[in-house]
Parts: C-alpha cells; sequence; structure tokens
C-alpha cells in the first residue's frame, strides 16, 4: 500500500508540475505576469510567495494551474480557489496583450514538457532494456498466421502500411483488431513481401472496462533467441522518438473509438486506477515505472490538446481564431462563456472517471 501511495504521488506530482513548468517558463520567457503557480486546484494547504508568484499545493490534487494575469478565463478559476478577484488594471505584462506568437507559445509550452518527458523516458527505457525485433517464431498450427502464409523467421515491416519496430507494437495493432483483414509487410530473406492476414478473435475478461472484450490473434510468437538485442544511443534515441508517437497515435484512436460509439467510456481512468498502475509499474522496477510514467505523460499531453476551453487545446482554438480573423480576438465575453462551459465539462469528465473507479473497486 504505501508503494502504491509513493508511486501515485510521484506520478501525478512529477507530470503535473513538469507540465506546469512549461507554462510558467514560456511565461516569464516573454514576460508575463505570473501570479500563481498551483499544483492542485481548490484551496491552498501550504505556500509561499517568491517576487509576484505565489507557490501553492492545493487540496484537490487533480491537476494544476499557472495563472497568468490578464488572460480572460482565469476569473474561472477563482470559486475553485476559494476567492473572488478585485478588479485590476490592464498591463503591458497582461497574457492577452502580448503578441499572438507569445501567447501560443505559452500555451503549446505545457503539453510541449509532457511529450519531452515521455520521448526522455521511452529513450531511457530502451537503452536500457534493449529491444525485441518482430521476427515470427513458432506458428500456431490452422492458425491465421499459417492461413496467411507467414514463416518462421519472417521480420514484421508493416501492419497496413504504418512501420512496424518491436514485437509489442505487433502484439498491440493486432489484438485491438480482432475479425479485421490487414496487409502485412513482412522480409522474407532478400524479399519484401505482402501477405493478407485477418486476425482470430479470443473473448477474455478485461477489468478495466469490467466486461467481456474481443482481442484479435494471429497465432505467432516471437524467435526470442534471435529478436531480443541491444540498442545504441543513436537507436535508442529512435525508438523514444518513435515510441512516443505511437503512443499519441493509439491514443487519438482510443478517443476517436469512444466518440464514434466503437470505445467503451468505462476504460476512461482516474487518480484510483493511476494509483492501483503506478503502484504495479513501481514494483516491477525503474524501467517499467518510467515507462508507465511517460505512457502517462503522453495521455495528459493528449488530453490537454482537445479543443475544450480551460484546457490548453481551447486556448489554441481561440488564438487561432484570432489568426484566422486577421488578429481580432474572440471577445472576452464569448471566451470567458466558453471557459465556463468548458470548466463544466471538465469536471464532468473527472466524476466520470471517479464514477468508473469506484465502480472497478466494487467489482460492478
Amino acid at each position: 500500500m504505501l508503494i502504491t501511495i509513493l508511486a501515485t504521488v510521484v506520478v501525478l506530482g512529477v507530470l503535473i508540475l513538469i507540465h506546469e513548468l512549461g507554462h510558467f517558463w514560456a511565461a516569464k520567457a516573454v514576460d508575463i505576469e505570473v501570479s500563481r503557480f498551483s499544483i492542485g486546484f481548490g484551496p491552498k494547504l501550504v505556500g509561499f510567495k517568491r517576487g509576484e508568484t505565489e507557490y501553492v499545493l492545493a487540496a484537490i490534487p487533480l491537476g494544476g494551474y499557472v495563472k497568468m494575469e490578464g488572460m480572460v478565463g482565469e476569473d474561472a478559476v477563482a470559486p475553485l480557489e476559494g476567492k473572488t478577484e478585485p478588479a485590476r488594471e490592464p498591463s503591458p505584462r497582461d497574457f492577452d496583450a502580448k503578441p499572438l506568437w507569445a501567447r501560443f507559445l505559452v500555451i503549446i509550452a505545457g503539453v510541449t514538457m509532457n511529450f519531452l518527458f515521455a520521448f526522455v523516458a521511452f529513450t531511457f527505457v530502451a537503452r536500457s532494456e534493449g529491444v525485441v525485433d518482430p521476427i515470427v517464431g513458432r506458428l500456431e498450427a490452422n492458425s491465421p498466421a499459417e492461413a496467411a502464409g507467414f514463416q518462421r523467421g519472417d521480420v514484421i515491416l508493416e501492419l497496413d502500411g504504418r512501420r512496424i519496430r518491436n514485437w509489442d507494437e505487433v502484439q498491440q495493432y493486432v489484438s485491438m483488431r480482432p475479425e479485421t483483414p490487414m496487409k502485412v509487410t513482412v522480409e522474407r530473406g532478400d524479399e519484401s513481401l505482402e501477405l493478407d492476414a485477418t486476425p482470430g478473435k479470443v473473448v477474455v475478461y478485461n477489468s478495466l472496462v469490467r466486461d467481456s472484450v474481443d482481442l484479435g490473434i494471429l497465432g505467432i510468437e516471437v524467435w526470442v533467441d534471435r529478436a531480443v538485442r541491444d540498442l545504441t544511443v543513436t537507436e535508442s534515441v529512435a525508438a523514444g522518438w518513435h515510441r512516443t508517437g505511437a503512443w499519441t497515435l493509439e491514443i487519438f484512436s482510443f478517443l476517436k473509438r469512444v466518440v464514434t460509439g466503437q470505445g467503451s467510456t468505462k476504460e476512461l481512468g482516474g487518480p484510483i486506477v493511476i494509483g492501483q498502475l503506478s503502484g504495479a509499474a513501481a514494483r516491477q522496477g525503474l524501467a517499467a515505472f518510467l515507462n508507465f510514467m511517460a505512457i502517462i505523460s503522453v495521455n495528459l499531453a493528449v488530453l490537454n490538446l482537445l479543443p475544450i476551453p480551460v484546457l490548453d487545446g481551447g486556448h489554441l482554438v481561440f488564438l487561432f481564431a484570432e489568426g484566422v480573423r486577421g488578429g481580432r480576438p474572440v471577445s472576452p465575453q464569448n471566451r470567458l462563456r466558453w471557459t465556463q462551459v468548458g470548466m463544466i465539462v471538465v469536471m464532468g469528465l473527472m466524476v466520470l472517471a471517479f464514477a468508473n473507479d469506484i465502480m472497478r473497486l466494487v467489482g460492478i
């Protein structure tokens, strides 16, 4: 239990800190007045003030924010702090007084820091653990792979045109496409061949969605003796870059499935499930823990890019609209109105995630 609690604090605390530091450093770089740097929402638990900025640890550890003066929509945060904001005079150091490029830099800096952390962590893991190349070993008799013409020693290069670099990517891609025809490009000797394969279907119970789910399976195993190898520094950097991109695409794919009804909102998890997974990863060692943190960091970056006002993606939409309108910003009234709507949406998602967590705990 203690390991789980500590791992959760590290995962959430470090990733939120990294995200908000991105906003903070960028704001300071373009001379925007920052009045508060908060880890968590709600009333202040502890804090101190240095210069113009108050650094706060708040009561609700579900995120954080950098409060920049003169930014329309920041007033929506005041009730969460348990206070109201007094009127103030506009200043040249206000967020909205800065040029469009400077505001864009400040908003995008948070997710950039999360992607950068994921890239560095994935690179470290790749360097320390090596890689399992996608080399086909044993084939199950009468399996979809055998029917498609796979042979022992085939190196899987692409799945439906998507470049494959390790065995985990093969398993991940195939498992999400049961009974779905796919094009598989393999290297066999000096030849490059394209195989038509249709994964079979296995039904397993998924504790995350609390239901039986269909998984795709080809019926092949990796050739361990040939596939496992160490990576050079350059290869590790390339692997870190690729894994960051692959997880980004996978998360966007999941969101698309949920929006189109092909996925379940039961798969959404909150702090409780993150805590459980954090503890499990920590018990597996440093590399597994960093790999998990990298995945959560990509999740945090992608979710913040959603076009919901109050999130970074919502602010980027406002900036994009201003650019399209020739430098004429969306009116403060409309931005504030949409920010309040965004706050309601985000709070609703938090409630849904918490509800999913609790139902998992009680076994519903």
